[in-house]
Formats: structure tokens, sequence, C-alpha cells
């Protein structure tokens, strides 16, 4: 039997075509012979049935290619430092698995969020690579750490960059100033033309305490059938915010490079600050930041878990925060590699 599977491009897992079926074949095996143990613990490793897989390969022989496989077990558990030490050892072996023992260095690093660790353990494999089938899941894998490793490059960037904005720009607020002003700020540059979905104000604001007494003040906001509205009062200190953000940005990147931000769909991707390049820069950067945001609550909502301080090594944080770079990177996928060097370039030039 050879099951059938791809590999998912963002998590570099496998993913059967048909996980029923394969089960049912799983279910119905009695293994006697190594080689039949040692298919068994690989599919019950793609089906994510992990003690079932590191049974198996126990079962089987202890050759360099089972060491291997039970170390790929071991890595899905998260049980790194076992899984990295037999990579470590059959790199430095060398021989025959030398590319697999790379390829699985690199994936080990990507599930732990070490993109450029695994970038450089997916370049050697993809360089030892002897056929087409071989190099095009290199490349994938390749190409996936690079844009995670991106994503988190280019969201220091972003830190950097906006608030400075907004902090610059309370300097040029004038006339009345409503009692909401740090949630209407980032929501300037959408409600100033017209209404936004209750859920998307929700999301920008999440974390904010003062969110909800901005949306209960009608004279300010109306919320109706699942929209936010800006009322003419308040439309009125947002295009005031507009002008300030625009000046901010003019005078903080006073010469911007020609910076290629990828799209995002998100609903801050509306947004219309200002018409110079300054301000149209300023809105698609704050898309990418809020489309970060999203992805880092989407990955703790994974974990069960709400926002909170964790140690940096903490292994659930660890995965929260993978987990929030490969989400982060897809509006990076369909750039080059290249491309995604350029745009981080840039941003650190601004």
């Amino acid at each position: 039997m050879r099951p059938a599977w791809r590999v998912d491009p963002e998590t570099l897992r496998e993913v059967p075509d048909d996980p029923e079926g394969l089960a049912a074949w799983l279910d119905r095996q009695r293994p006697a012979s190594h080689r039949e143990w040692a298919e068994v613990g690989e599919v019950a490793r793609v089906l994510n049935r992990l003690e079932e897989a590191e049974h198996a390969f126990r079962r089987a022989d202890d050759s360099p290619a089972t060491r291997l496989r039970l170390a790929r077990v071991h890595q899905r558990q998260g049980r790194f430092a076992e899984a990295d030490a037999v990579f470590a050892e059959l790199v430095a072996g060398g021989g025959p698995l030398l590319r697999l023992a790379h390829q699985h260095a690199g994936e080990s690093r990507y599930d732990q969020g070490d993109w450029r660790a695994a970038e450089q353990h997916f370049r050697t494999a993809l360089d030892l690579c002897e056929d087409d089938a071989q190099r095009a899941s290199n490349v994938l894998a390749l190409d996936a750490a690079n844009a995670c490793a991106m994503a988190a490059e280019v969201a220091v960037e972003l830190h950097r960059l906006i608030p400075p904005v907004h902090r610059l720009s309370a300097r040029y607020l004038r006339g009345e100033r409503p009692p909401h002003v740090p949630v209407l700020g980032d929501l300037a540059s959408v409600l100033a033309h017209g209404p936004m979905p209750l859920g998307a104000v929700e999301d920008v604001h999440r974390y904010h305490p003062m969110l909800g007494a901005a949306l209960a003040d009608r004279d300010w906001l109306v919320v109706e059938d699942g929209q936010v509205t800006a009322t003419g009062r308040c439309r009125a200190f947002l295009e005031v915010v507009n002008e300030a953000h625009t000046r901010a940005a003019g005078e903080l990147w006073p010469s911007p490079p020609p910076i290629r931000v990828p799209a995002v769909d998100h609903p801050i991707s509306a947004a219309r600050t200002g018409d110079t390049p300054q301000a149209r820069l300023f809105d698609r950067l704050r898309a990418l930041r809020h489309h970060r945001a999203d992805a880092h609550a989407a990955a703790w909502a994974e974990e069960g878990l709400t926002v909170r301080e964790m140690p940096a090594d903490d292994p659930v944080r660890r995965r929260i925060e993978a987990a929030t770079d490969r989400a982060a990177a897809r509006p990076h996928r369909p750039l080059s590699a290249d491309d995604r060097a350029e745009l981080l370039t840039n941003l650190r030039r601004l």
C-alpha cells in the first residue's frame, strides 16, 4: 500500500486525501515485520495518532532510518530536544540520510518558530536533492520558512513605524475632542467615510477597555444592524484625525521609497487617511499590522486561552508565536523571496 497525502504549505504537515479510509486501513493492520511496523508507524504519524506511531517505530528495527522516523514522532509530540538531538547526530554522520536529516531538522525548527534555522536546513536539503519530487518538497518548505521569517521581521518594523505616527499626530489635533480618542483614532480612516462592521470594530480594539463606553455613546457613534456609524459631530473630529495622521506620516517619512506592501483581507484595508504617498503607506502598513493582530488572537483562541503574560520560553507561548507567524505570513506567500527581502529592506529605511 502507498497511502496518498499532500503537504499543507502552511504547516508543512501531511494531509491525507482520505483520512477515514487511511484510519480504517491502519485499524486492520497486524504488523509482524520491520517493514510492516515502519509503514504502520508512518501512517499513524500522518493521522496524528502519535502514541501508536511511537509504539510502531519502537517495534521496528533500530536502524538510522527508523530512528529518524521516531524522531519525527517526538517532534510532533513537542519533544523537540529529543528529536533535534537525533537530527543533529544524523546530520553530523552524513551518508544517505543526510538530505532527509536536514529536511526533518528544518521541519522541527519550523514547528518551533525558529524560521531562519529552518530555512538554513531546508536550503541545505535542497542542495542535496537528487530528483524533481524531492526538489518540489524542499522548495515548498524553504519558501514557507522564508515567508514566516519575513512576517516575523516585518512585524518588528510595523511596531516601530506605526505608533510614532499616532503619537506625533496628537500634537496636531484641534477643535472638540471626544472622550474616546484612543478608540476613534484607529477607526478614523474608515468611519470618516462611512459605516464599519461592528465585528471589525470590536476586533480592532479587542483589548481596549474603553471600547464599550465609546460604542454606547450615541453622541459620537451609532450602532445599528451590526454596523457602526459616526455621527456628524464625530465625522468632523475624524476628519481632523486623518489630517493629523497625514501630516505626521509626512514628517516622519519625508521621502519614502516605493514600497510594495502585500494586500490583506481586512476591514482596515478600506482605510483612506489621506492622498499623500505617506498617508497611503500608513494605511497599508496598518492593515498589515491588524492582520497580524487577528492572527495572534486566533492563535491564542486555538490554544483555548486568552492573552496573558507568559515567559518567552514557555512551550505554549512558543506554539502561539509560531502559529501567529504562520498565519501572518499568508499575505507574504504570493511574493517571491526577493520581493519579501526588498519589502523588509525598504521598511527599515523609513
